[in-house]
């Protein structure tokens, strides 16, 4: 992998072992993430793939794993502009990805949808039961008047 060096440290462009390009631009307030430094048991293309998963879900501020996507749009035959907000500290950026990124985090966000609606519905499976049970004691002890309706 060979990584192209710009004067601004908020850039970074990722040529991969098969010669796709990821350009990341990160834009306004949210700092870029710091690339660990590669294990040194880790072979060439497992550098680049490491390098290359940057985590869009990770707030640049303060690391926590929800940022969100508030609008994007194509920034390129292979690139979106995406900005993103982090719910926990308010942060607000701007970043430019390639379409590798974008499908990666797309699918987090799709994960996450699923683990949210699926804790909705245990969460008003759990209410409704307890709502039955209540009215049913209600029942039993003849705590329901006509005038309750």
């Amino acid at each position: 992998m060979k990584r192209q060096n710009d004067t601004n440290p908020a850039a970074r462009q990722l040529t991969l072992p098969s010669g796709r390009k990821i350009e990341i631009v990160y834009l306004e307030d949210t700092p870029a993430p710091v690339a660990p430094a590669p294990d040194p048991q880790l072979s060439p293309g497992e550098v680049a793939d490491a390098e290359a998963a940057v985590d869009l879900t990770i707030c640049g501020v303060c690391d926590c794993p929800y940022v969100q996507p508030v609008d994007w749009d194509e920034a390129g035959p292979r690139h979106w502009k995406l900005e993103l907000r982090c719910p926990n500290c308010e942060a607000h950026g701007t970043v430019v990805v390639g379409d590798e990124v974008v499908d990666h985090y797309d699918l987090v966000l799709e994960r996450g949808s699923a683990e949210l609606a699926r804790s909705l519905h245990e969460l008003v499976e759990s209410g409704i039961d307890d709502e039955v049970e209540r009215f049913s004691t209600a029942l039993q002890h003849d705590l329901i008047l006509p005038e309750d309706f």
